[in-house]
């Protein structure tokens, strides 16, 4: 009973000890909004006198990113956690585009966080990627006399015209009409010639 006393006073003394120089910050939590270019405040409770002189002046940063990849965006300040003081005022630099944000508190041997919230920056949005448009393939060409036609096939146009697609065999539309009307006023042509030289005879 006795050995089991002392380990629990042990294990309460050892997470005292390490919970001592991180501070309990309340502001800003989640759901804080906070604009870029004014003065917000960082609000904690505790005190990380046990850094000595170093307590005085703790630096305070922006970073980003999920907590498995966190990037520093910018250095805020610094806090004086010493004593009792409670709150500090910091000014997110307008170069801090709208987004989600946590703000980490140097103390030592631990360092002290905030859960994510938003900073509104006015003059710079965040940065939004658009969605991806699926390529969609040509599904028509056009032949131009002369010229060069897209489609899904390929043929030969008037004067000399091409029309080339993507993929497949068949005439684009444009050249297999003009082909199809030659052909059809040709047969009519040699049908009036051949009734002329029968009536003559």
């Amino acid at each position: 009973m006795k050995f089991s006393t002392t380990l629990l006073v042990a294990a309460t003394t050892l997470a005292a000890y390490v919970h001592a120089d991180m501070l309990q910050i309340n502001n800003p939590t989640a759901g804080t909004v906070w604009t870029a270019g004014v003065s917000n405040f960082v609000g904690w409770t505790g005190n990380c006198a046990s850094m000595g002189a170093a307590a005085k002046n703790v630096t305070v940063i922006l970073n980003t990113g999920p907590s498995d990849a966190v990037r520093y965006v910018a250095t805020l300040g610094t806090l004086d956690c010493s004593g009792s003081s409670t709150r500090t005022d910091l000014t997110v630099p307008t170069s801090v585009s709208s987004g989600t944000y946590s703000i980490v508190v140097r103390t030592d041997p631990q360092l002290s966080y905030t859960n994510m919230f938003t900073i509104n920056n006015p003059s710079s949005p965040a940065i939004e990627t658009p969605p991806t448009s699926p390529t969609t393939p040509g599904t028509g060409g056009e032949t131009t006399p002369g010229g060069a036609g897209a489609g899904t096939g390929a043929g030969t146009g008037a004067n000399g015209g091409v029309s080339a697609g993507g993929s497949g065999s068949t005439p684009a539309s444009g050249a297999n009409s003009l082909v199809k009307s030659n052909t059809i006023a040709a047969g009519l042509m040699g049908a009036a010639a051949l009734a002329a030289s029968q009536f003559l005879l």
